[in-house]
């Protein structure tokens, strides 16, 4: 059974061209899908369909073999967590009570996290290197400092799918790599990862699936060794590149000319 299922999905803003049409692709658990393409191709707005965020123009979204447009926030918020590029910002919480919100989805109305709560916030920050910061507040730390923690409040989440939208890009290498590793891991443990990047090296570094927006919105899915071809990636980014094995790191390597 597909832990998620898309088909003929379609997506255009009012009054605007097409972004993608007929888009289809299923995710197991513990599938990873890098999704890479161009500026403005309809990315973050396929993730934001997935999340039931926006309407799809057509086509359809299951999760769990139910439909998602059939599921309550609360439903969809225990099983699908979400890391946009741009969060709003929290003020002067404190890291651990903001990360603490993301379970939010398992409390009843009105009542306040607990004890184990704050628990599952500490292991998730220790994942990160970041235990010592529960206490700072979150308008102390560094755009990167910042992603991580949103990404450690997707975790507490304990959803079945996490989605998130260029998770690395306000990152160092260092950091970059702790959030791959951390991707890898979470796929270890079953979770179904949809990730965006404009970097192919992430794809060639995660392997398992990857999915390519053309610049006419097209989209398809496939083994990154497969699918993503100099050809493919010289269109999609209409900039010269070059692949190469790295036998030293036994996978494939993309290089701007």
């Amino acid at each position: 059974m597909s832990l998620l299922t898309v088909q003929n999905l379609g997506f255009h803003y009012s009054g605007q061209p097409t972004l993608f049409s007929d888009l289809n692709c299923t995710l197991q658990p513990g599938q990873i899908l890098t999704i890479l393409g161009p500026n403005g191709v309809g990315k973050s707005t396929f993730l934001k369909c997935l999340m039931g965020i926006l309407k799809p123009t057509s086509g359809s979204i299951s999760l769990a073999d139910q439909p998602l447009s059939q599921q309550s926030v609360r439903q969809r918020a225990q099983q699908v967590a979400y890391v946009p590029q741009h969060v709003p910002d929290p003020g002067s919480l404190t890291v651990s009570d903001y990360v603490v919100t993301g379970r939010t989805p398992y409390l009843p109305f009105s009542q306040t996290p607990g004890a184990q709560d704050y628990e599952k916030v500490q292991v998730a920050l220790k994942e990160f290197g970041l235990g010592d910061y529960a206490q700072r507040r979150v308008n102390t730390l560094s755009g990167g400092q910042f992603q991580l923690i949103t990404i450690a409040k997707a975790l507490v989440q304990e959803p079945r799918l996490v989605i998130l939208d260029e998770p690395t890009a306000a990152l160092d290498f260092g950091r970059q790599r702790q959030v791959l590793k951390l991707i890898q891991s979470m796929a270890g443990h079953h979770f179904a990862v949809i990730h965006t990047t404009h970097n192919p090296n992430h794809a060639f570094m995660l392997g398992n699936t990857v999915g390519l927006f053309a610049p006419d919105g097209s989209f398809e899915t496939g083994q990154p060794d497969e699918l993503l071809t100099e050809e493919r990636l010289r269109a999609t980014y209409q900039t010269p590149l070059k692949l190469i094995y790295e036998p030293a790191l036994k996978r494939t390597v993309c290089e701007l000319l």
